[in-house]
């Protein structure tokens, strides 16, 4: 698939809603290429990205490949990436000790904020964007307005958190680069990519505000907001809708607004100030 002269996406057919609609590898350059993303250690991915390479014909080259976070559906191609196309290999700093044992000791180069992958012409500047991952990084091609985000921003749905607050500093960061077009990590291609993280900063604006309402009404357990915010949810979600709810009541507790009382799943939120009930 085409996205622009000079990026083209591999998109993988996908049946679970952790990976919505597809996953998204992507070949920026003419015939220089970089190669961002190489899905999971699974035949079907490879095959896919072996198809597309040998369509494109010996014209082209993937010279370099980059993930955007270690997580093992964006990671896992890599032993195969280097086996049969053999280019350069980078990774998050952060995410080096998680995915080099895959590829072997010293061949990943770290990729820090501010660094810049260049190949046949592109410029994709690093940028830091935890939140839904520690390691997560996203990657800008300022010249063409496109933006490279993992799961930060995923073509459709939401992602899962692992820290709120980074997360939320992470989407301020993206809507300050007014993004025209976002290339996710999975999901179709965002054509209007600034009302896509503007989208996605409101959804977990709105998302704090239905818990805080739920526990105005009286304290809660985990299960219980989750029975009331997502009464409709495919229940293979629930584990990840679970951790989103955990991770904006840690960010309330974190700023005085919300009181836990007891520990693990029988633990009962409220608001502070209202006392339990």
């Amino acid at each position: 698939m085409n996205i622009i002269p000079g990026i083209q996406a591999i998109q993988i057919p996908e049946q679970t809603p952790m990976r919505p609609v597809c996953t998204n590898i992507y070949l920026v350059g003419n015939r220089a290429l970089t190669m961002i993303d190489t899905g999971l250690q699974e035949d079907r991915y490879t095959q896919a990205m072996f198809a597309h390479l040998t369509k494109l014909g010996r014209r082209y080259r993937v010279e370099q490949a980059a993930i955007t976070h270690s997580h093992p559906d964006h990671r896992g191609g890599l032993p195969w990436v280097r086996a049969s196309i053999g280019p350069r290999l980078y990774a998050p700093a952060k995410a080096i000790a998680i995915a080099e044992p895959a590829v072997g000791k010293g061949l990943l180069a770290p990729l820090q904020e501010g660094d810049v992958l260049e190949a046949d012409g592109v410029r994709l500047e690093v940028i830091d964007t935890p939140g839904h991952s520690e390691d997560s990084v996203s990657f800008w091609d300022r010249e063409d307005g496109v933006l490279f985000t993992g799961d930060t921003i995923l073509g459709k749905g939401t992602t899962v958190v692992h820290d709120l607050p980074a997360y939320m500093g992470s989407l301020e960061k993206l809507l300050a680069l007014q993004p025209p077009i976002i290339c996710p990590g999975h999901g179709p291609i965002l054509r209007d990519g600034v009302a896509a993280v503007r989208e996605y900063i409101a959804h977990r604006q709105q998302r704090e505000a239905q818990i805080v309402e739920q526990l105005r009404k009286g304290s809660k357990t985990a299960q219980g907001l989750l029975r009331a915010i997502y009464p409709d949810v495919d229940k293979r979600l629930h584990p990840l809708a679970r951790r989103n709810i955990g991770q904006h009541l840690t960010k309330l507790q974190q700023e005085g607004q919300v009181q836990v009382e007891g520990s693990g799943a029988r633990a009962r939120y409220f608001l502070d100030g209202q006392g339990r009930s």
